[in-house]
Formats: structure tokens, C-alpha cells, sequence
């Protein structure tokens, strides 16, 4: 029975493009761009230990914590929203089979996510398994996994609604993989962030299994002070999960219903046009602000890694500025991608699934102020959040922002948005689900990000990589911003703007030839 449920969890996992590609493809993308980007020099000439050595593992650790606390919490937290959890409750299959079947698909999904990593590391990276200690990394990698399972159940017991769960379960992770010696390998932390890592499992898994594979150590490599944590934390997720766990939803508070307002009049006939867009932006924003995650991925995300990569690396220079001033450009640039291509292709494709563009045709709203307002949604969101960014910049980290900068901002920032609203609405043209959408969305803006001067990851990249950034928007979009914030002035960014606006045309003529066939 419960080899069945596992069997189909697993099978319903993989079938699920989002969830398959954060959790296994995601580290195994990250570990490919760092290799490119850092290089696999031999460490040690006379054992052949390369960098990658010390890569590998921690990107396998990241993609067992993804596995078995956000994929399992946020699949967990589903099932329960949507009834599933309560039905299967009422079925002869007992309560305990139905959680061990998730257990059993969140082991299944970590351990190939790990098979995969050291498959890679061995056969393209020149990864050196260290067979002495085997059994500790296998004793590890089991107690990690019962340690992030625990916490995910812990999560979906305490956290009621399912788009917070989400918030937790890959927001939250990401965070901590900063400070967690597992993005950023071997950064020097401050002190009270350093104390902050050292106090959550993440980071003393990372350290454990990364030891396990140092060919350098001696020793068994059973760690006990690692062991101790993730046990620690394990057991308190578990008693947590068993206190609090609930087959449904909590219902939510009720409050007592609003009056009607006896207020304005109903306008007769349709709205003017700015009214009409007006209330589709509006609506969008209310969505927006309903999902958490989303909310965080396009808003608190890009001003999190502002702020932490500037106070890590705050000295450094990079494209001939400082840190801070790379990274304001860098983090814009990120919101541009996210709010208009990644959140407007989710929206509209999960509108179309649920029906809600069908039945608007038989509503007055036009389709162009649906679409605009996204749009407009869109371009609010990046504002408000260029505008934090900008403040934690100048106030946290001494970036100067120039009166005379505001008209290039704007202009890459609109333009931009257009090209990447425009590449949103062609994923949404050519793709008829939510889920295959998201997968699109996600599995090309961000591994262009590794290679388009957004995401710092150190080291030069390959001329292979830095010519597939130079073809596509992103980076241009990127170069222009840094152009415009460049306190050493720099000549206004006509040649980027151009080819953003060249894309955006390209794009607008496939729309305009998929519409009329």
C-alpha cells in the first residue's frame, strides 16, 4: 500500500514541470553555472582534487532541503486547500499511509536529486567519491531529509493559507541558502548573519556533507555537533507537526458584513476607457497582494539580495562600479523580468485555465484593458519596488541617485516591461496550461539571469555564456540601467534600448501572425 502511494506521489511530482524544475533541475543548473563561471582548477596537483569538489555537495543539499521541506510543504499545503487531504481521510486507507506515501515521494525526489548531482560531478567535473566515509554521508543525508520533512509538515501545520506556505517554503529557503555557505560558497559573512546561519539546519548540512566528500579530511565523517542540529531540529518539527497538523483548512476569522453603501450613483453606459483600465489595474494589484508568493519573488526577494550581497561584498567592484550601485541596477532589472514576464504569463494563462478570459468576452470589458492593466500592474510594481531598492541603496550603502537619472531609469523601465509583457503574452500564445507556463517562464529568466549581469555568481563567464546574454534582452535591459546609474557618467544607452526595442517589435509581429492564422 504504501510502496503504491509513494510510487504515485513521485510520479505526480515529476509530472508537475515547476515543482520538478526548482527541485532537481534548479541545482544542477546552478552548479553548472558556477563551474562555468569559477572553473574547475585542480586544487591539489597531487591528489587531482578540483573546485568543483566542494561545489557538488552543497548544491545536492540544497536540492534535498527543496525537495523535502518546500516541495513537500507547498504539495502538502495544496492537497490540503483544495479538500484532497479530507477525502482521502474518508477512503480504507489509513491516515498514517496516506502521510508516509508524501514522506516516502519527498525521500524518493531528494535521493535522485542527489544521484543526479554526483552522477554529473563523476562523469563532467572529475568528482572524487570518498568511499570511507559513506556510510556518515548516507547517515547524513537521512537525518537532513527526516530534518527538512519535519520542518515542512511543521510549516503546513502552523501556516494556514497555502499561498503563505508557499512564501516559506522557497522564500524562506532561499534566504537562507545565502548565509548558509551554500550560493555563496565561502563568503565572509558578518558576524551577527554568520550566528544567523549557524543557528538554522541548512548550513550544518551543507558543512556535513561537503566534509563527507573533502578527500583533505580524515576520520569516519560522522559529525556530531551536525548530527546533533538537524536531529534537534528535526524532533521539534515533528512534535510541532504532530500538535498542530489538520486534515483542512482552518476556516477563516468572520467578520460582520459590511453595510451597503447607499453612496454614488451607477454610471449608465460604458466606462471611459481610463476608468476601464483603472479597474483592471486595480484588480490585478488586489491579486498581487493576495499572493504572498508572488509577492515576495517580485518585491522582498530583490531588495533581500540588495541588501545582503552589498553588506557581503560591499568593497568589491564589478563592470568598473561598486557593488551597491551593480546591484540596484541588477535588482531592477530582476523586477522588470519577474513582474512582466514571469507574473503576467502565470496570470493570464491561469485566467484562460480557470475560463475567466472566456467569460469576459461577454462582459463590456474589452480584452485590451485586461491586458493592459496587467501591464499597468506590472510597471506599478516595478516602480514601487525600483524605488525601495533605490532607498536601501542610497541610504543603507552611499549610492548617489542623480535627478538627471530618473528619465533613463524610466525609459529602460517601460520599455523593458513592454518587451518582456510581450514575450509573456507569447508564452501564453503557444501554451495552453498554468503549470507549463510557469515552467517556461521560469526555466528561461533565470538561467538568463546567471549569464545577463543579474545575478552575481563570481568569475568571468565563458565566451559561450556571455554571447548567449548578449542575444537576448535581459542583459540589455541590465546594461542600461547600470549606464544610467553609473556615477562616473556614461553615454545614454541607445544601442541597448534599441535592441529591447528590436526584440519587443520581433515579438509583437509573432503575436500578430499567431492571432491571424
Amino acid at each position: 500500500m504504501i510502496s503504491s502511494l509513494v510510487w504515485h506521489e513521485t510520479r505526480s511530482f515529476f509530472r508537475t514541470p515547476i515543482a520538478a524544475g526548482f527541485t532537481v533541475a534548479m541545482p544542477l543548473l546552478m552548479a553548472v553555472i558556477v563551474g562555468a563561471a569559477v572553473g574547475n582548477q585542480v586544487v591539489e596537483p597531487r591528489t587531482g582534487v578540483r573546485v568543483m569538489q566542494f561545489v557538488i555537495p552543497v548544491m545536492a543539499v540544497f536540492g534535498v532541503a527543496q525537495g523535502c521541506f518546500g516541495a513537500l510543504a507547498i504539495h502538502l499545503a495544496d492537497l490540503r486547500d483544495r479538500g484532497w487531504l479530507k477525502r482521502l481521510r474518508g477512503t480504507p486507507v489509513p491516515a498514517w499511509a496516506v502521510l508516509a506515501g508524501l514522506v516516502g515521494a519527498s525521500l524518493m525526489i531528494a535521493a535522485a536529486t542527489v544521484a543526479v548531482l554526483l552522477a554529473v560531478g563523476v562523469v563532467f567535473y572529475d568528482l572524487q567519491m570518498v568511499w570511507r566515509t559513506l556510510p556518515a554521508l548516507l547517515v547524513t543525508l537521512l537525518l537532513g531529509a527526516f530534518c527538512f520533512t519535519a520542518l515542512g509538515f511543521a510549516v503546513v501545520a502552523l501556516v494556514r493559507s497555502a499561498a503563505a506556505v508557499q512564501l516559506l517554503g522557497i522564500g524562506l529557503l532561499l534566504a537562507l541558502a545565502f548565509i548558509s555557505d551554500i550560493i555563496l560558497i565561502g563568503a565572509r559573512l558578518p558576524a551577527w548573519l554568520d550566528i544567523v546561519g549557524w543557528v538554522f539546519p541548512l548550513r550544518h548540512l551543507g558543512n556535513a556533507v561537503r566534509d563527507d566528500l573533502n578527500p583533505f579530511l580524515t576520520g569516519t565523517g560522522f559529525y556530531g555537533d551536525h548530527l546533533a542540529v538537524l536531529a534537534a531540529w528535526g524532533i521539534g518539527g515533528a512534535a510541532v507537526a504532530v500538535w498542530r497538523f489538520r486534515w483542512e483548512r482552518p476556516q477563516a476569522r468572520t467578520t460582520t458584513a459590511r453595510t451597503a453603501r447607499g453612496g454614488l450613483p451607477r454610471r449608465q453606459g460604458r466606462p471611459a476607457p481610463w476608468r476601464l483600465l483603472a479597474g483592471q489595474a486595480g484588480h490585478a494589484v488586489i491579486r498581487l497582494r493576495r499572493d504572498l508568493s508572488t509577492a515576495f519573488f517580485t518585491v522582498i526577494l530583490p531588495v533581500l539580495l540588495l541588501a545582503l550581497i552589498s553588506l557581503i561584498f560591499g568593497e568589491a567592484r564589478v563592470s568598473g562600479v561598486r557593488l551597491p550601485v551593480f546591484m540596484l541596477a541588477a535588482m531592477i532589472t530582476y523586477t522588470v523580468g519577474v513582474a512582466s514576464y514571469v507574473n503576467i504569463a502565470e496570470a493570464v494563462a491561469g485566467d484562460r485555465e480557470r475560463g475567466v478570459l472566456k467569460r469576459l468576452t461577454g462582459t463590456p470589458i474589452p480584452r485590451w484593458a485586461y491586458h493592459a492593466g496587467n501591464l499597468t500592474t506590472a510597471l506599478l510594481v516595478t516602480l514601487a519596488t525600483a524605488t525601495v531598492l533605490a532607498l536601501v541603496a542610497a541610504l543603507g550603502y552611499d549610492v548617489t541617485i542623480e535627478p538627471a537619472m530618473i528619465p533613463g531609469l524610466l525609459a529602460a523601465i517601460v520599455l523593458g516591461s513592454a518587451c518582456f509583457a510581450v514575450f509573456g503574452a507569447l508564452v501564453v500564445a503557444f501554451v495552453t496550461k498554468q503549470q507549463t507556463a510557469n515552467a517556461i517562464t521560469l526555466g528561461t529568466f533565470l538561467p538568463l539571469a546567471f549569464v545577463s549581469d543579474v545575478f552575481v555568481i563570481g568569475g568571468e563567464l565563458p565566451g559561450v555564456l556571455r554571447a548567449i546574454g548578449d542575444v537576448f534582452p535581459l542583459k540589455h535591459v541590465s546594461h542600461a540601467l547600470l549606464a544610467v546609474l553609473d556615477p562616473a557618467g556614461r553615454p545614454w544607452p541607445l544601442m541597448d534600448l534599441a535592441v529591447v526595442a528590436a526584440w519587443t517589435l520581433a515579438g509583437v509581429a509573432v503575436l500578430a501572425l499567431k492571432k491571424g492564422r
